[in-house]
């Protein structure tokens, strides 16, 4: 069964190459149009890996206009949040540079239309938020993960400050999500089974997805916060970021035992 999984999951990565491989042209034409129908695509087939993984997905919290665009901030814990939220809210993700370099992630990332960030370089970093910022104002939603890496589930991790600056740019409501890992295989996610879900520090990929490819099932659980409204020049980026964290943690079950 595993072997099947996985055989009709790389099917359908293919599809996916083969669907949007025509849009690479119009991407260096128009980045951000070309995204926001990319986003579509991926929401798609991000739906068809969960139901192959038989990943169930319950929504609670507040009602969400998706007539409108946000700056979206998550915890995070597996390459499967990417899905996850895609799945829900078709979007560009912000990324690492180390994803783009991770094999078959990197290049569904790419042609995913996300942005790519370098944390550790300062740099890069105001080039890096003006076209978050340009993304934004062009309507699209947008994804950080403010802690920066995928964590071991046993608390959310203090959030990056520097990308905060971009809803502030673009005037964008903040959108706080917290992802719970609920169940895996009929059992509730603990200590013992929680890295069957959870990638992070050194884990290597292709082993990860073979054992998930094995899991019977998976349940999880979005919770939706309170937009957070008002975004404009004057704000500060460090309450933003503290206001989003606080809204994230007091939302999140940890894994402890």
């Amino acid at each position: 069964m595993a072997l099947i999984k996985l055989l009709m999951i790389v099917f359908v990565v293919f599809l996916y190459f083969l669907s949007t491989l025509p849009f690479l042209v119009l991407f260096k034409l128009a980045p951000n149009f070309t995204r926001k129908i990319l986003n579509f695509y991926i929401s798609f087939y991000s739906r068809l890996i969960l139901i192959i993984l038989r990943v169930k997905i319950t929504i609670e919290g507040n009602f969400v206009d998706k007539r409108k665009n946000y700056f979206i901030v998550s915890n995070h814990l597996s390459y499967l949040d990417i899905f996850i939220i895609s799945s829900r809210f078709p979007t560009s993700f912000v990324t690492s540079i180390e994803m783009k370099k991770t094999p078959l992630l990197g290049q569904i990332a790419t042609l995913g239309g996300c942005l790519f960030v370098e944390r550790r370089s300062r740099n890069n970093i105001k080039k890096e938020i003006s076209e978050i910022d340009a993304a934004l104002k062009d309507g699209l939603n947008v994804v950080v993960f403010p802690e920066a890496k995928s964590t071991n589930g046993e608390k959310v991790w203090d959030f990056k400050r520097s990308l905060f600056q971009s809803a502030i740019n673009a005037e964008t409501s903040i959108l706080p999500l917290t992802l719970n890992y609920d169940r895996v295989n009929d059992l509730e996610v603990n200590l013992s089974n929680r890295d069957s879900l959870f990638w992070y520090d050194d884990m290597e990929f292709l082993p990860h997805i073979i054992n998930l490819c094995k899991l019977k099932n998976i349940e999880m659980t979005i919770q939706v916060s309170e937009l957070i409204e008002n975004i404009h020049e004057e704000c500060d980026s460090k309450i933003l970021r503290d206001h989003a964290h606080n809204l994230v943690s007091t939302k999140y079950r940890p894994i402890l035992k």
